[in-house]
C-alpha cells in the first residue's frame, strides 16, 4: 500500500487545518468570446499582442491580478469563435478584475460577445470546472498537444504564423487550436533547483492542439499541429529551446516529438527542454529508488 503524506514546506504541528493552504472563500469563472467573423489580420494582431502585454505585466506575484487565471483558446477560423476563459479566487473583486483584463485584451479590437460570470464555492468547482471544456465525446477523442513555456510575448512573425495556421484553407482540421494560459504568480518565487520542476520565471504556457473521433484523420491533424509548432519556433529548431524567449517545455504535456531529431533539429535534447539543470539531479534518484527501470514510458527518466 502506498500513502501520500501532503503538507505546505515549512508547515509545523499535526493539525490538519494548518499544515496546507486554506480554501478560497469563492470561486469566480469567466468565459467569453469574440466571433471569427469580426477578427481580420490586424486585428488579431492587435488581440495577441494586447494579450501577451498582459501577461507581461501581471505575471509577478505583486501583480493586483495575481489571483486571476486565464486560458486563451484561439480555435481554428471554421470553429467560429475565440473563447477567453477565467478563474479568479478574488472574492467581491473579482468581476472588477476580470472587467480590467478584457479592457485590456478588447483595446482597438472590440469587445467580446456573451461574457459570462459564475461565482460558486471552491468545492463546487473542483468537483466539475468547466464542464463544456474538460467534457468528452462518447467513445472518447484521440488528442495531440504540442507545449511551450514563454518568457516573453510572442512576437509578430509568431503571431502571424498562428494567424496562417488558425485560418489556412489547405487544411481542414476542426479540432485545431493555439492555447495561451497564464503563468507565474507564485509559482515563479520557487528556486530552479527546489523540485523537478526548472520553469521559475515563464509568463505563458502555450500549447498547439488539435483532436479528431476519426482514426482516418490522424494523419491530417498531426501534419497540421507539428508544422504549426515547427513553424512558431523555427528560429531555434522547431523547438522552444531555453533561452531569453522560452524556457523548454511542460512534462505534464509530454510530447514525444522532442525526443525525435527529424522534429527536434535544435541539437538540445529532451531532457533539457524538460528538465534543464534538473536532470541528472532526478537520474540519481531514479537509479536509487528505480534501478531496474519498472516504471518507464516514453519520456521517462533514464539513468544512463
Amino acid at each position: 500500500m502506498t500513502r501520500y503524506w501532503f503538507r505546505s514546506p515549512g508547515a509545523s504541528g499535526e493539525d490538519p487545518v494548518r499544515l496546507l493552504p486554506r480554501a478560497p472563500q469563492s470561486i469566480t469563472t469567466l468565459k467569453a468570446e469574440w466571433n471569427w467573423s469580426d477578427i481580420d489580420q490586424p486585428s488579431f494582431l492587435r488581440l495577441l499582442r494586447n494579450h501577451g502585454i498582459w501577461c507581461e505585466r501581471h505575471s509577478g506575484v505583486d501583480s493586483p491580478y495575481a489571483s486571476l487565471w486565464a486560458l486563451f483558446e484561439i480555435h481554428r477560423k471554421q470553429f467560429g469563435k475565440i473563447i477567453v476563459r477565467g478563474v479568479s479566487t478574488a472574492g467581491a473583486a473579482a468581476e472588477r478584475d476580470v472587467d480590467d483584463f478584457l479592457a485590456a485584451l478588447s483595446e482597438d479590437v472590440g469587445a467580446p460577445h456573451g461574457r459570462e460570470l459564475q461565482r460558486m464555492s471552491w468545492l463546487e468547482f473542483a468537483l466539475n470546472p468547466f464542464p463544456d471544456l474538460f467534457a468528452a465525446p462518447p467513445g472518447g477523442v484521440s488528442v495531440k498537444v504540442k507545449d511551450a513555456f514563454l518568457k516573453k510575448r510572442f512576437t509578430d512573425r509568431q503571431i502571424g504564423v498562428a494567424y496562417d495556421y488558425l485560418t489556412r484553407t489547405d487544411h481542414d482540421v476542426m479540432g485545431g487550436m493555439l492555447g495561451l494560459a497564464t503563468y507565474g504568480g507564485r509559482v515563479n518565487t520557487v528556486a530552479p533547483d527546489a523540485t523537478a520542476s526548472a520553469q521559475r520565471d515563464s509568463i505563458l504556457d502555450m500549447a498547439c492542439s488539435t483532436g479528431w473521433l476519426d482514426p482516418r484523420e490522424e494523419a491530417k491533424n498531426l501534419t497540421w499541429v507539428r508544422a504549426f509548432y515547427r513553424d512558431l519556433f523555427a528560429e531555434s529548431g522547431g523547438v522552444p529551446v531555453p533561452s531569453e524567449a522560452y524556457d523548454g517545455a511542460f512534462i505534464n504535456h509530454p510530447d514525444t516529438d522532442l525526443a525525435d531529431p527529424a522534429l527536434n533539429t535544435s541539437g538540445v535534447p529532451w531532457q533539457t527542454l524538460y528538465y534543464k539543470a534538473n536532470y541528472p539531479h532526478l537520474q540519481r534518484i531514479k537509479a536509487r529508488w528505480d534501478p531496474r527501470n519498472v516504471f518507464r514510458h516514453a519520456l521517462s527518466i533514464r539513468t544512463g
